[in-house]
């Protein structure tokens, strides 16, 4: 059996993906390779007439689609939504692609996308779908069928400059994503956490998108989309990106394990402006180290590629998972039980690493000791002196959300829990580890 999915970008058709008896394949079209700013969807998929077809042990047709898709628990929720084999991945991109990670969408034919429209998405209804969690995903009941890569809950939205919340209809691109907290439990309070980190990295100069939060009354997160950029004709056209998993040709499988340090450098060599890369790169393994954000792995790094080249796109998905570990949830793996995703300077556990490691994976990345040094100082002291104040900020608005909606109190007061613990001990602690020598 033989399958085919026409792949767009914008309103401009780049290529046909196929599929058979197991096997990917993607050919560009003629027009694509003629337009002038014309770019390749990855390194792995170079821009040349003809089809590129996967091979054996090789497969980046294949693995560069796939990590459009949500990942983990999440695709089996959408794969029984569709009534589809969450094996499938092509049939899974063939229901949800018409709205996924990125620039790219597929349709099934050559015709371009339907007319473009919103559809109000009122704080009832979300509250309703949230309700719903986590038996039936959050894109159940959604205007138009999505794929957002990532394993946890999220929807794609517009957000108006009024506070509207939309769902895109037809060919409408979404402008920002929408999270509600985590259903397990072991990770309660997921959207301040997320929020307030995120904000963290906004004023210690990390580069980026804006966030907001808002109740439903339950908590939701939302992040502007950097893949998305506002045109005065269209309203939002999309902007290619490809996370670090596309970028190197790798299966999502790979996300943890070949995570490291040289990897990272290996990331800002093939961008653009490789020092300004590397600077930022090593800039959120520091924040990452920082913040106790245990789970940073290949695709919670993004990079825009255009006809000028691929460069590193904004943070996100920045959060303190090790405060899940600490007595604040009833746990007590911190802080000797919390581990990076991979290792840095020879040591991945938290408790082990020490200023000295950090500048070992500075070197690792092309930087000097001396500037490595400067860097991790300069975080280290904005980090603690802008999460407290970060944190007196959010009790302040608490307290004015909660005399207002007094229904919200025990929600808030568990956020700020999250909070005191994520300020006072998370980044209280690793602040003055780093500070030290090993």
């Amino acid at each position: 059996m033989s399958r085919i999915l026409h792949a767009w970008i914008n309103e401009q058709h780049i290529g046909t993906l196929h599929e058979a008896n197991g096997v990917w394949a993607f050919e560009y079209s003629a027009k694509w390779l003629a337009h002038p700013d014309r770019y390749p969807l990855c390194p792995g998929l170079p821009l040349r007439e003809g089809l590129q077809r996967d091979g054996g042990t090789t497969r980046p047709v294949q693995w560069y689609f796939d990590n459009l898709l949500p990942e983990e628990g999440q695709r089996t929720l959408l794969a029984g939504s569709a009534s589809l084999d969450a094996h499938d991945a092509f049939a899974l991109l063939a229901y949800y692609g018409a709205e996924s990670a990125g620039s790219v969408t597929l349709l099934p034919d050559t015709a371009s996308e339907a007319d473009r429209a919103i559809h109000p998405l009122p704080d009832d209804e979300l509250s309703r779908r949230i309700r719903q969690m986590p038996h039936i995903p959050l894109t159940h009941e959604a205007k138009k069928r999505m794929s957002l890569a990532g394993a946890q809950h999220k929807l794609a939205v517009i957000l108006t400059p009024d506070d509207g919340l939309y769902e895109p209809v037809g060919g409408t691109a979404s402008t920002h994503i929408l999270k509600p907290d985590h259903p397990d439990l072991s990770y309660a309070h997921s959207v301040i956490n997320e929020w307030f980190v995120m904000t963290l990295a906004a004023r210690v100069k990390l580069n980026v998108p804006t966030v907001s939060r808002r109740y439903v009354p339950q908590p939701v997160y939302l992040i502007q989309r950097f893949d998305r950029q506002q045109d005065g004709e269209q309203g939002w056209i999309r902007l290619h990106s490809i996370d670090a998993c596309q970028l190197l040709g790798l299966d999502r499988a790979y996300k943890y394990s070949a995570g490291s340090v040289e990897l990272l450098a290996r990331l800002a060599n093939l961008c653009a402006a490789p020092a300004i890369a590397r600077g930022q790169l090593f800039s959120w393994l520091t924040f990452n180290v920082l913040t106790g954000n245990t789970d940073a792995h290949l695709k919670n790094l993004s990079f825009l590629v255009d006809h000028d080249g691929i460069r590193l796109a904004p943070f996100y998905d920045l959060l303190s998972t090790a405060v899940y570990e600490t007595r604040a949830f009833d746990r007590d793996g911190w802080p000797a039980g919390c581990s990076m995703a991979w290792p840095i300077g020879q040591v991945d556990r938290l408790q082990a690493i020490a200023r000295t490691h950090l500048i070992e994976a500075g070197q690792a990345m092309g930087i000097k000791p001396a500037t490595a040094g400067a860097m991790i100082d300069r975080l280290r002291a904005n980090v603690m002196k802008e999460a407290l104040g970060l944190y007196d900020e959010t009790e302040q608005a608490h307290r004015e959300i909660g005399s207002q909606r007094p229904e919200l109190r025990p929600t808030l007061g568990g956020e700020l829990r999250c909070l005191r613990a994520i300020t006072k001990v998370i980044i209280a602690d690793m602040c003055r580890q780093v500070g030290a020598a090993a």
